[in-house]
């Protein structure tokens, strides 16, 4: 059992400013709030996927809209929004699992500072905790390092989704859904297929989720150091 004290001087050493949740509401959480941003912003994931690629001649983003809704539909919006899912829900899932288990992983070995307020007397000796905090610096350094881990681990784990996803939205026609796209990319271009761009992916998922997950942390960690908005400033 956990004493009180045992609590605090955990609390005291992690570098997290986040709600402290269970592994599963931590994988939870960050698959459903994922998959809703993925479906919400799903049209504007595929007319990107179709302007960017060279197998269609789109002039303009305005010109990739109407065609696409000309030539499929409304439905044409959402191809590839299985796939989609099944990528981003256990990406966000497993980030925020890994980071959340990192960060703690990290705090026990990371160097604590001593609080100049209030220093203890001789007749009554402070608590392990009392006093004791983790350098802003220190802390920063571990959500992001964290966050780089996390980020590689997920994608790595989540990158044929990604790929067979990206070949759908591209061709539909010939791709259709998700099992029939991964076995037809397997047969023509074998098991290396599954893990296109994973080294671009990698590198851009790892700097752009430490760097929003660093200094997400450091601004909640600021406004509550400083009442409210207050702390922004």
């Amino acid at each position: 059992m956990v004493t009180a004290t045992g609590s605090s001087d955990t609390a005291a050493k992690h570098s997290s400013a986040l709600p402290k949740l269970s592994n599963m509401a931590n994988l939870t959480t960050g698959a459903v709030a994922r998959g809703s941003v993925g479906f919400v912003m799903m049209p504007i994931t595929v007319i990107k996927v179709r302007y960017e690629s060279n197998y269609y001649a789109y002039r303009s983003l305005w010109h990739a809209s109407t065609d696409i809704f000309r030539t499929e539909g409304l439905r044409g919006f959402f191809s590839g929004f299985g796939a989609t899912a099944i990528r981003d829900a256990p990406y966000a899932g497993l980030y925020v699992l890994f980071y959340e288990q990192a960060k703690k992983q990290l705090s026990l070995l990371a160097p604590t500072a001593s609080l100049a307020t209030n220093p203890p007397s001789q007749s009554s000796p402070p608590a392990p905790s009392a006093g004791r905090t983790m350098k802003v610096g220190t802390s920063a350094g571990i959500n992001f390092v964290s966050g780089v881990l996390a980020a590689g681990l997920a994608t790595a784990l989540t990158n044929p989704f990604d790929a067979v996803k990206t070949r759908i939205q591209l061709r539909p026609a010939e791709y259709g859904n998700m099992v029939h796209a991964a076995r037809l990319m397997v047969r023509r271009d074998g098991l290396g297929s599954l893990f296109d761009g994973l080294g671009l992916r990698m590198a851009r998922k790892a700097m752009s989720s430490a760097l929003a997950w660093t200094l997400y942390e450091e601004l909640i960690r600021r406004a509550e150091r400083g009442g409210g908005g207050m702390g922004l400033l």
